[in-house]
């Protein structure tokens, strides 16, 4: 039986190298359910901006505290330059270059109108930009809100008129720079002001939040409002123009690296396996690349057979031991079932997408059926698969994926998505 399943197995390796094939009967097998079930609603689920090849590679840029006020000056103009190239941008949501980056823009003609016959009596016209910058060694997080430019035209009611930005979201446990950010000034002062920023730091407390690693979170928005004292005009107002939402954490010694930290959790990180020559884990990136790209052509077989990771369908990290052994164990009997157990000669290991370390991981995401798995158990070099294995969990530390709700009633309900995708 097991030469059988080698033959078999030998012939998927070729098929792949070579073309295609498909079984005439395949056609007329029943689709078995699917084992894989969708944890996180694909419409809860932000759609990442496309990136090119050098930008997935690119490791995230947090602030870490150590930075000069010139460093922190261009890091600020570098955001805002790329961020208006971003449609998302001038969306409520902004764009989240990164889980450490975020960035709003925006437009508005503002018109003062009378209450007595609805003519426009002045105009206030602004453009305004909102950089966002969380920190990884410290639960804290940055806001940098300036008008680019600043108009008005007509007169009568501008020198009695007031503008307020005005920033919600920090309270008692996330403590703000200011008890209330916000600034406001007649509209004449702020067309003439050489400064015309607001800026405030929000933290919350090391080591307190939820759960194993102290998670508290934070919604941050930020409103306008014109109001002026001269008789019969309306007053306007925008609330939400921004919405930032941030996670602190105190995940300790769990993320290999900074022991505090704060990132944009609307954010879903994508982690990038190379699998060009040269690559110290190219078998680990090939079989990814199948997993998700081939599955009829991986193990466990069977119709209809597809494999998260990508678009909608995030993995999610699972940080439980057991559950982790859980998941290793089953993916080691696919192998030995297809393989033998002498698969591990010439140095090989069972290398599994998607990981242990995953919700959707072998065991986790089947009850134990593994051989419903929409996954793919392989042998591949045991060096490719530990290389593999520290590349993932560079990213996740760099990241700040974390299993969240360990150590809280939710424990088991996976959260903190994240995507995987190959460079070949």
């Amino acid at each position: 039986m097991h030469s059988i399943r080698r033959h078999l197995a030998l012939l998927a390796i070729l098929v792949t190298l070579t073309g295609t094939w498909s079984s005439p009967a395949a056609a007329n097998e029943p689709e078995p359910e699917l084992a894989w079930i969708a944890t996180t609603p694909a419409t809860s689920v932000p759609s990442p901006p496309r990136r090119s090849a050098e930008q997935l590679l690119t490791p995230p840029r947090p602030r870490t505290g150590g930075e000069t006020a010139m460093q922190r000056a261009e890091l600020a103009e570098d955001l805002k330059t790329e961020c208006r190239s971003q449609p998302q941008a001038t969306t409520p949501s902004g764009w989240v270059k990164d889980r450490f980056q975020q960035c709003f823009l925006g437009t508005r003609e503002i018109g003062l109108y009378s209450m007595q016959d609805g003519t426009r009596l002045a105009k206030i016209d602004i453009e305004y930009s909102l950089l966002a910058f969380s920190y990884d060694g410290e639960r804290r997080v940055d806001y940098v809100f300036s008008f680019d430019n600043f108009d008005t035209e007509g007169g009568v009611p501008l020198p009695t008129t007031t503008l307020t930005v005005s920033f919600a979201g920090c309270g008692t446990l996330v403590n703000c720079s200011t008890l209330v950010p916000a600034r406001t000034e007649l509209v004449p002062a702020w067309k003439v002001a050489t400064d015309r920023t607001v800026q405030f730091t929000a933290r919350t407390p090391q080591d307190t939040g939820d759960g194993l690693y102290k998670i508290s979170r934070s919604l941050f928005t930020m409103d306008i409002n014109v109001a002026t004292a001269a008789p019969n005009v309306h007053p306007w107002s925008e609330v939400g123009m921004a919405a930032s939402r941030v996670r602190f954490d105190s995940a300790g010694a769990a993320l290999g690296g900074k022991w505090h930290g704060a990132v944009f959790s609307d954010f879903v990180p994508t982690a990038v396996f190379d699998r060009r020559a040269g690559s110290d884990h190219v078998e680990e990136a090939t079989h990814i690349d199948h997993a998700l790209h081939m599955p009829s052509l991986t193990f466990p077989s069977f119709a209809g057979k597809s494999v998260p990771g990508e678009g909608s369908r995030p993995l999610h990290r699972l940080m439980n031991a057991t559950k982790q052994n859980a998941n290793n164990a089953a993916s080691k009997a696919i192998c030995i079932s297809i393989w033998g157990t002498d698969y591990t000669k010439n140095n090989r290991e069972c290398d599994e997408f998607p990981f242990k370390t995953s919700y959707e991981g072998s065991s986790t995401s089947t009850n134990g059926n593994a051989a419903t798995w929409h996954g793919s158990a392989r042998p591949i070099s045991s060096a490719h698969n530990s290389n593999g294995g520290n590349h993932l969990k560079l990213f996740f530390g760099l990241n700040r994926v974390l299993d969240e709700n360990m150590g809280t009633s939710s424990e088991g309900t996976p959260s903190d998505p994240f995507l995987v995708t190959v460079v070949k």
